[in-house]
């Protein structure tokens, strides 16, 4: 076990190296921290929940959306954070320059990520077609836009895409 964890925590070090190193320009400064930004306390999804809520073609919709980023805010930094307290690699390496406010928070599993993957999941799933796709386009912005900033790891995100994505199924499918 503990060689798996040596494993996993080289592999999270060396991506996290190569975006930074043959990713990160300016222009995708700009881009990442839009997306992170529209991540920032499931903000984008309450927004789009709200939206759909005042559809009536899409009330069940927001309703889900709703109750699914919800449990993914509660459960991932409430529950699972304070459990695994993993530190970001930003506090790890304070050397590097943040384009954002340095987290204080744990940092396993991404809740961008987490929340952002329930809501698309629930999208595809009651919604479908055009907006299925731009969800989950988003929400894959949103949980890359993690490790471009420095504030995640790989492992982190993939953590959050896996929560997220059974979370969101639990509410559409019922457990």
């Amino acid at each position: 076990m503990k060689h798996c964890l040596q494993s996993l925590k080289k592999m999270d070090s060396s991506l996290l190296d190569w975006v930074q190193a043959s990713v990160k320009t300016e222009p995708m400064d700009k881009v990442m921290l839009f997306f992170t930004k529209l991540g920032d306390r499931g903000a984008i999804w309450i927004i789009y929940a709200v939206i759909c809520a005042c559809s009536e073609k899409l009330r069940q919709v927001g309703v889900n959306l709703t109750m699914c980023v919800s449990t993914c805010a509660l459960l991932g930094n409430f529950a699972i954070k304070p459990l695994f307290r993993r530190i970001r690699p930003c506090n790890v390496d304070n050397s590097r320059m943040l384009l954002l406010s340095r987290p204080e928070d744990s940092s396993f599993p991404s809740c961008h990520t987490m929340t952002s993957f329930a809501a698309a999941s629930v999208t595809v799933w009651q919604a479908g077609g055009l907006l299925g796709v731009t969800s989950f386009v988003f929400a894959s912005m949103i949980s890359f836009s993690r490790v471009y900033l420095y504030v995640h790891y790989p492992s982190d995100v993939l953590a959050g895409i896996a929560l997220g994505l059974v979370t969101g199924g639990l509410f559409l499918f019922g457990a």
